[in-house]
């Protein structure tokens, strides 16, 4: 990476500005950040600093007020070596492992340190977000960069599907002040992909995506008449829109939880999914409602036996074309029934709980 140069115009000659020491730039440019989150990314809502992970605490937090998406920040005060692009993604593969929920009240409980405000009700301001925070941005930041790192991170962005970019600040002395630059050495999203299916896609290019996938399957009624099902039987809810369709959460703001999802595969077949906390609501009711419909498992994880009753750590898949819709309709109403009854229930026994 070539060294950033500033010139002072007077007319037609060019006095070129004096670097600032590097470290009177270290000490400050993290605080520096904090108060200035617009010099990373615009409209950038910082959420957390030096957040603790299973990786280590990682030094900013933030969340792109463009698609939502969880940016995590890695500062060095000095140049960015290779070290750091094994730090971040380390800090990211930790938060990529915690659940939706965990995740927020991760986030929430650590807020409010540091000149970070703090965020009493995480998952209600940011409801519309939450599916999105689990799409990583990470960031590298530094006083400059050696060749070694801005060649790996750029392989990383092009190549392996990661959101990465790496930014650089530079300080020169003008007239007793300071003049900053910032340097976008690799941005993620103006490099070009080589075979990456994970490019970032806002809330609005997935609603257009999924628009188009139900009119190409010919799917349009049969995902109508699913969310109808839901809406009609669960009046707490609210649908939101993810890379594999609709997810309908039961509850609202903070409260709310992802509890299954309509989603379009091949022509003339829709797939609703029951997560395995939606399952886990009213299990031997739910085995009983769906014995004489065809499902598939899929597992969270492979820890324990691949048997939907067995392991709690399974999601539950109809797929169904008309006619298997409206066979199993009746049944799969009562069963929709059957959770949202077990979600109040819980509710209310928890809610005592508290008042005993």
């Amino acid at each position: 990476m070539e060294d950033i140069k500033l010139w002072e115009l007077d007319g037609t000659q060019a006095k070129p500005l004096e670097p600032k020491k590097q470290l009177e730039l270290e000490s400050l440019l993290e605080d520096i950040l904090v108060k200035n989150p617009d010099l990373l990314i615009k409209d950038l809502k910082l959420v957390g600093r030096q957040t603790s992970t299973e990786g280590g605490p990682l030094d900013l937090l933030g969340i792109d007020p463009e698609d939502g998406n969880l940016v995590v920040f890695e500062l060095k005060r000095g140049r960015l070596s290779r070290d750091a692009v094994a730090q971040i993604i380390d800090y990211a593969s930790a938060l990529n492992l915690m659940g939706l929920d965990d995740l927020a009240e991760h986030i929430a409980e650590r807020s409010g340190e540091r000149d970070i405000e703090k965020i009493e009700n995480f998952q209600e301001r940011y409801g519309d977000e939450l599916e999105s925070l689990k799409q990583l941005r990470l960031v590298l930041v530094g006083l400059g960069a050696d060749p070694t790192t801005e060649r790996m991170v750029r392989f990383l962005a092009q190549n392996s599907g990661l959101d990465i970019s790496l930014l650089t600040f530079h300080a020169f002395d003008h007239n007793g002040k300071t003049i900053l630059a910032k340097q976008v050495a690799v941005d993620a999203a103006g490099e070009p992909d080589r075979g990456s299916t994970n490019r970032r896609r806002t809330r609005v290019e997935l609603e257009r995506d999924f628009e188009e996938k139900i009119e190409r399957f010919g799917t349009r009624d049969l995902v109508d008449d699913a969310r109808h099902m839901f809406s009609e039987n669960w009046p707490e809810s609210t649908v939101r829109i993810e890379a594999r369709g609709r997810s309908i959460h039961l509850g609202r703001g903070r409260d709310s939880r992802r509890a299954t999802r309509i989603d379009t595969f091949r022509e003339h077949t829709i797939s609703i999914a029951f997560f395995s906390e939606t399952k886990a609501l009213c299990l031997d009711e739910f085995r009983e409602l769906v014995r004489d419909i065809e499902y598939r498992i899929e597992p969270r994880s492979y820890r324990g036996p691949a048997d939907a009753w067995k392991n709690p750590e399974t999601d539950i898949h109809f797929h169904l074309n008309r006619q298997e819709w409206e066979l199993h309709r009746e049944r799969l109403t009562t069963l929709v029934q059957a959770v949202y009854a077990a979600w109040q229930n819980q509710d209310e026994d928890t809610e005592a709980e508290l008042l005993s």
